[in-house]
């Protein structure tokens, strides 16, 4: 070997020594097994914040309504010929979307609201009777679409939850 190889191995060695080394400084074994002091070690683990705990049932709350508002809007197949386009969205973000529909045939709006209160909708522009945040599905028909539907649904006062939409054409066949 030499000189300079001999001279790396034993700084390589010296080295992973004092590495090793390093937090050695306990009073043996016992010190190991020992919990460590201090108020960090005696004080048990803190429950969540009621903060924490009612976000946490708050999402499951959420996932809930949705769940309860797509299963409500599953009246029709996304792969059926009559399918438009479906949506949901938090009552406290409202529905505000445009649907490209056939100018002058018939549709059929599925509206519905998981939660509490109520929904406004305002299809193309005309205000309709307010949908309660109850789960069940209501229907509005469109009797001569225009080109663009515009529709908007926002929440009352103190409404929330999850609002769902569904537009199907009426007497398309397969």
């Amino acid at each position: 070997m030499t000189r300079l190889r001999e001279f790396l191995l034993t700084g390589a060695a010296l080295g992973l020594l004092g590495i090793g080394g390093v937090g050695c400084t306990g009073q043996g074994a016992e010190s190991a097994a020992a919990p460590p002091s201090g108020p960090a070690a005696t004080s048990p683990a803190s429950p969540a914040s009621p903060a924490a705990s009612a976000s946490s049932h708050g999402d499951a709350d959420a996932a809930a309504q949705d769940k309860r508002v797509k299963d409500a809007l599953d009246t029709v197949d996304p792969d059926a010929p009559e399918f438009r386009e479906s949506g949901t969205e938090r009552v406290a973000d409202g529905v505000h979307h445009r649907s490209r529909l056939t100018k002058g045939a018939a549709y059929r709006l599925t509206l519905v609201c998981a939660g509490e209160g109520s929904v406004v909708p305002v299809v193309g522009g005309e205000r309709i009777p307010a949908v309660p945040c109850d789960g069940v599905p209501v229907t509005h028909r469109i009797a001569s679409a225009p080109a663009e539907l515009p529709l908007s649904v926002d929440g009352r006062a103190g409404a929330s939850g999850a609002v769902g939409w569904a537009i199907a054409a009426v007497g398309v066949t397969g």
